[in-house]
């Protein structure tokens, strides 16, 4: 799957105050694209529910999905940004062709799912890996060791709350030790960025790729926060910006993330108009007083005319459920408290 690089480039242009970008990162990127070949990614599905590709899939509005899945024939001047060299979810039925030879230039390894470690058969992803000499089946566990082990492997996106900390896969009662990248590898956690969720915003995906090509990865590593996780998507608490805490306590600095949540100085609003979402559903399970992401000002379901999305979770009465915390889902439970 190739995406061209005027069609990323300008994605990324009109994207820029949604992705945190900066002018200098802006020609930085535009420095980057300029040499011919894209920077190839292998994306590697384990124990996931694919929810992560269809999210980055979601990434086109400012260009068409078949832009995203085909491949542009090699005639076209427009050479390669973003060469992904292989992902399950987008690719059609390759069969023992479907994970490709190990590159020998720089490249990068998107680890979407859990990796399993009690046993690594329990997600087995293909027969043979081109030109390895292993033997199959190949599991997550095995596809993931090799890539990275290549001296040209410049570092690991992972992609979504299974592959950052091993997510639902992982959780109480599983039989698989489910494990996120760098919990399975833990020497691969000084090169690794999480970018979790439960499936990750698409400007998230792309924002920190993009962050990556303009200013290489070790910056993109050096500017990581808490977990692992890019401090530009992930550093405030939900509730900062989340319309459902009204204009006073926000000014008095969002009580919520003090934990005060009920008291005699601070009272939030339990009961109000629906069509004013004044109401705070901290009382009803939503975890945003615990949460780090931008899902309050970013939102969701590509962009509108504001520069963000059209919702999002809490923004449509869903209580948020830390899905973006690496302690997600078992001590983010009960989502839903019934009053």
């Amino acid at each position: 799957m190739r995406i061209s690089r005027r069609d990323f480039l300008k994605y990324c242009t009109v994207a820029a105050g949604a992705l945190g970008l900066t002018a200098t990162d802006l020609l930085n990127l535009q420095d980057a694209l300029a040499t011919t070949g894209g920077t190839k990614v292998i994306w590697l599905n384990g124990q996931a529910c694919t929810g992560c590709t269809v999210s980055l899939a979601n990434s086109a509005y400012y260009m068409t999905l078949q832009d995203l899945t085909l491949n542009y024939p090699p005639s076209l001047a427009d050479a390669d940004t973003i060469n992904l060299m292989c992902i399950e979810t987008l690719s059609g039925s390759m069969g023992n062709q479907f994970l490709p030879a190990r590159p020998t230039s720089t490249f990068l390894v998107a680890v979407e799912g859990a990796i399993p470690v009690k046993n690594e058969h329990y997600c087995d992803i293909a027969n043979t890996i081109q030109g390895s000499g292993l033997s199959g089946p190949i599991s997550i566990y095995d596809a993931v060791n090799y890539y990275t082990s290549s001296t040209y492997c410049a570092g690991v996106l992972a992609i979504g709350t299974c592959a950052s900390y091993g997510g639902i896969p992982g959780g109480a009662g599983n039989i698989t030790g489910a494990k996120g990248v760098y919990g399975a590898f833990p020497a691969l956690k000084d090169n690794t960025i999480c970018i979790p969720g439960c499936p990750p915003n698409p400007n998230w995906i792309v924002g920190t790729i993009a962050y990556a090509l303009a200013n290489g990865v070790t910056a993109a590593v050096a500017n990581l926060g808490d977990y692992n996780r890019p401090k530009l998507y992930y550093q405030g608490r939900l509730c900062k910006q989340c319309e459902r805490i009204d204009g006073a306590r926000k000014d008095d600095g969002c009580a919520a993330t003090t934990g005060l949540f009920i008291g005699k100085t601070r009272q939030y609003n339990e009961i109000g108009d629906p069509n004013k979402r004044s109401y705070c559903l901290r009382r009803v399970g939503c975890k945003g007083p615990k949460t780090q992401s931008d899902c309050s000002f970013r939102q969701w379901n590509s962009m509108s005319y504001r520069g963000t999305g059209v919702n999002w979770c809490v923004g449509a009465g869903a209580p948020c459920q830390g899905c973006v915390q690496p302690d997600f889902p078992d001590n983010e439970s009960p989502f839903v408290n019934i009053l």
